[in-house]
C-alpha cells in the first residue's frame, strides 16, 4: 500500500514539473527583468516581440530585454531588428510626464544558418 502511495505522489510530483509551451503571441512574463512580453513566430527566421510597459520598468530595461530576447530567439549575432513602436524621446518625462507609453514592438529576422 505504501509505494502505490509512493508512486502516485511521485507521478503527480513529475507531473507538475512539466513545462507547458506558450501559444503563438501569448503573454509571457520574464521574472528577470520583470517584465510581460509576447512573442510571436511570423516565419522560420522572424519574430515579432512586443515587450509591455507596465509603468514599473524603466525604457533602459525594455530596451535591454527586446535585445537580450532577440539574441536567445536567434542563437547567434548579425539578427536584424525592426523597430515598430515604444522609442521614447530623450525629453519624454518632461514634455509629457502623465502620457503613457506604448509597449515597445519589433520585428525580429534571424540570419538563416
Amino acid at each position: 500500500m505504501f509505494k502505490i502511495i509512493l508512486v502516485v505522489c511521485l507521478i503527480f510530483a513529475v507531473m507538475g514539473c512539466a513545462n507547458k509551451p506558450f501559444k503563438n503571441g501569448q503573454a509571457q512574463w520574464d521574472f528577470d527583468h520583470h517584465v510581460q512580453f509576447k512573442q510571436t513566430k511570423i516565419t522560420a527566421h522572424k519574430y515579432r516581440l512586443e515587450v509591455v510597459a507596465n509603468g514599473k520598468a524603466d525604457f533602459s530595461v525594455l530596451a535591454t530585454f527586446l535585445i537580450r530576447r532577440s539574441l536567445d530567439l536567434c542563437k547567434s549575432y548579425g539578427f536584424k531588428m525592426e523597430v515598430l513602436a515604444g522609442i521614447e524621446s530623450f525629453n519624454h518625462q518632461l514634455e509629457s510626464p502623465n502620457m503613457l507609453m506604448p509597449s515597445l514592438a519589433a520585428n525580429i529576422e534571424c540570419p538563416a544558418n
